[in-house]
């Protein structure tokens, strides 16, 4: 049997518009053991960022992007 632990991805709107924007949510998301990758779309209309979640939700990458000043909302 084997022991792999599952992830889900998580999917959100945000306003980052800019590479320094993203570049600083990225850094800070994946200091936190709960995210194994994290990704942006900024050529989609969303501003679309991509978690690949191992134990975060989505009310925390809301408050990670809260506390940087940067809107994020889970997109369902």
């Amino acid at each position: 049997m084997s022991n792999l632990t599952t992830s889900e991805i998580l999917v959100f709107a945000t306003n980052v518009i800019t590479i320094d924007q993203m570049n600083d949510v990225l850094v800070t998301l994946l200091l936190h053991p709960g995210v194994r990758q994290a990704n942006f779309d900024l050529e989609d209309i969303d501003n679309v960022l991509r978690v690949v979640s191992k134990g975060i939700n989505c009310n925390e990458v809301e408050q990670i992007l809260l506390d940087q000043s940067i809107y994020c909302k889970a997109l369902v």
